[in-house]
């Protein structure tokens, strides 16, 4: 009788072990799936020549940048888990070739800010960017883009900050001032 109930914690204490092990792993599914994904937009970047910009150099409340900032986690943590587990992206720069395609960029979840300083298709779709929640500014130059089409992307994002320096704007490009 006495080996049975012995035997019975040690039943009671495996599938507490197991209870435990599933709560850990749903508790770091999202961060690690988030990771992934911003791991995938990053690489996109990089096959474009671009340039990020991780948010724990960015300051909210001054509005600029610290790129002397150190990393949020220490480095042999970041070297197992990797540096899209802790910090986010905040700025990606494409300026290096023609932009064909955004929809990578939806994997970049955390985005803020968005500059596009290079030729771009003339089909190119914005529409993947409205699933970007935290964008806050787009910034096009050298893009060539009409006023016409500028306009719509406006309308389209219509929460963020859109500027294309060196463009027309709809009121120049219809002749009023």
């Amino acid at each position: 009788m006495i080996f049975r109930s012995s035997h019975k914690k040690r039943q009671v204490s495996l599938r507490s072990l197991f209870i435990v092990t599933a709560v850990v792993a749903i508790i770091l599914a999202l961060p690690v799936q988030r990771s992934m994904m911003q791991k995938r937009g990053r690489v996109w970047v990089a096959t474009q020549n671009g340039h990020i910009t991780f948010a724990h150099k960015y300051d909210a409340t001054t509005g600029k940048y610290d790129h002397n900032s150190k990393f949020p986690a220490p480095n042999w943590l970041v070297g197992l888990l990797g540096k899209d587990f802790f910090d986010s992206v905040d700025t990606v720069v494409l300026d290096n070739t023609v932009v064909v395609d955004l929809t990578p960029l939806t994997n970049l979840r955390d985005l803020r800010s968005l500059g596009i300083m290079i030729e771009i298709d003339d089909a190119l779709d914005f529409g993947p960017l409205a699933e970007l929640r935290k964008l806050e500014h787009l910034h096009l130059d050298y893009t060539d883009i009409s006023a016409e089409r500028l306009a719509e992307i406006r309308e389209l994002l219509d929460w963020v900050s859109v500027t294309a320096t060196n463009h027309p704007t709809i009121e120049n490009a219809n002749g009023i001032k």
